[in-house]
């Protein structure tokens, strides 16, 4: 740690807090807001989207699990990037996901909003769903400036509260499902499967997170192999049950266009007490998972700067609870001016773009950490098991294939937005070689 550097990391990340902060940052805003964008984008066919896209993000969990392992370093995938590549693919990978966590952040304030207005249609205005965004925002980035354990243990709580009502949901919805439903099973034409997978990948996305606070995770290397298969998993279930419980008792047509289709889905079984108790459960989901990916957005600079990426003053960290506040602060306001800017269409539409922008970015630095894992087993064998050595490349390439496969969908506005975030660092990077 440098001499700059105020306090130290504190281990506050237990097996539970990470396998809630995993499935926790998986399960939230996307299961209550996606249904009715793929019910807009491919109909029924697009219920083939959610295990296409949890068999190949298995094959993305191995590749995390393995780095983690072998190397347990706050900072994560920029880390394992760093290490085969240097610091230009540590500082590209560290900006494409950091730019992901707090664009991801503003897409879960879009949603908070849209479930706000079951119980407030005063928050179709755009400036009092501003203000809304924004009391969320800075509530949970004050619960992690407060430190680790406070953070997790709020990870912990919602985790538990959000998978609760959506299982109850699911097992109400599946007695009134009927084929007619179903049918036409792809009214779009079977290529609307791949925007489908396309936003199918945003709610998926998370597993990765505990490789990021390594160092405040207790016993990492074991921990973090885990905690990312089980919370995956819990995550995946919960999913698979939730869509095809909402695709089989509603027709799609009823879906498409809400900015709460789970409400829709529960009034239509409990009426409107049970519109408002999913929205409720929405509600504490949606502020859970916010609550997560603060935690790892500020985790990021904070690691960057520690190995020279970024601007030094965000190492520093609080001396009473080793949270990284300048590293939170900074995030915080990125996706506080986000927030600014997309109440100009629909809540649908800037949730959309907003979700394959986040997806698209996270998925260009995880394409680099697939890469890394072939070149440190080759670099660095003692570092990982024998096993491990076999499967890498087998699993690094089975990762770049998905990485491709769910990018597709994302359209050119999305790829031209990942592209100018790549290059964005590096500009940054030339001035900080031209100094030293």
């Amino acid at each position: 740690m440098s001499g700059r550097a105020v306090g130290q990391l504190v281990r506050g990340l237990g097996p539970i807090a990470t396998t809630a902060l995993v499935a926790g940052n998986i399960i939230g805003s996307g299961i209550y807001v996606i249904p009715a964008s793929l019910a807009d984008a491919a109909g029924p066919l697009s219920l083939l989207a959610w295990p296409i896209v949890a068999l190949g993000y298995l094959a993305l969990n191995a590749v995390y699990a393995d780095l983690a392992e072998a190397y347990p370093i706050q900072g994560g995938l920029q880390v394992y990037a760093g290490m085969a590549f240097g610091p230009l693919a540590a500082l590209v990978t560290a900006t494409l996901y950091w730019i992901s966590c707090v664009v991801g952040n503003a897409a879960f304030m879009t949603a908070f909003v849209g479930y706000a207005t079951v119980f407030f249609p005063v928050f179709h205005r755009p400036l009092a769903a501003f203000l809304l965004a924004q009391a969320l925002l800075w509530t949970m980035t004050a619960v992690n400036v407060a430190g680790v354990k406070a953070g997790g243990a709020v990870q912990t709580v919602t985790t538990a509260l959000k998978i609760v009502p959506l299982l109850i949901l699911a097992a109400a919805l599946l007695p009134h499902g009927t084929s007619a439903n179903l049918i036409p099973f792809a009214p779009k034409g079977w290529g609307a499967l791949f925007p489908a997978i396309a936003l199918v990948a945003w709610p998926f996305l998370g597993s990765e997170t505990a490789t990021v606070p390594a160092e405040e995770i207790t016993d990492p290397s074991r921990t973090i192999r885990r905690a990312t298969f089980s919370g995956f998993g819990l995550a995946a279930v919960v999913y698979f049950l939730v869509a095809l419980a909402v695709a089989a008792a509603l027709p799609s047509a009823e879906l498409a266009g809400s900015p709460s289709p789970m409400a829709v889905a529960a009034r239509r079984v409990f009426g409107p007490a049970g519109e408002s108790l999913i929205a409720i459960g929405a509600l504490v989901s949606i502020a859970g998972i916010l609550n997560g990916w603060i935690l790892v957005a500020g985790r990021i600079p904070q690691a960057g700067a520690r190995d020279g990426l970024f601007p030094r003053f965000l190492e520093r960290l609080s001396p009473k609870t080793g949270a990284p506040v300048a590293s939170l602060v900074v995030s915080g306001v990125m996706a506080a001016l986000l927030a600014s800017t997309y109440f100009s269409g629909t809540l649908l539409n800037a949730y959309n773009f907003i979700a394959l922008a986040s997806t698209a970015t996270a998925l260009i630095a995880i394409a680099m950490v697939c890469a890394s894992l072939v070149v440190l087993v080759r670099r660095d064998p003692s570092k990982f098991r024998p096993a491990q050595r076999s499967r890498a490349p087998v699993f690094a390439a089975i990762g770049l294939v998905v990485v491709m496969i769910l990018i597709r969908g994302s359209g050119w506005e999305v790829w031209g937005f990942t592209a100018a975030a790549a290059v964005l660092p590096i500009p940054f990077y030339l001035w900080t070689r031209a100094r030293s």
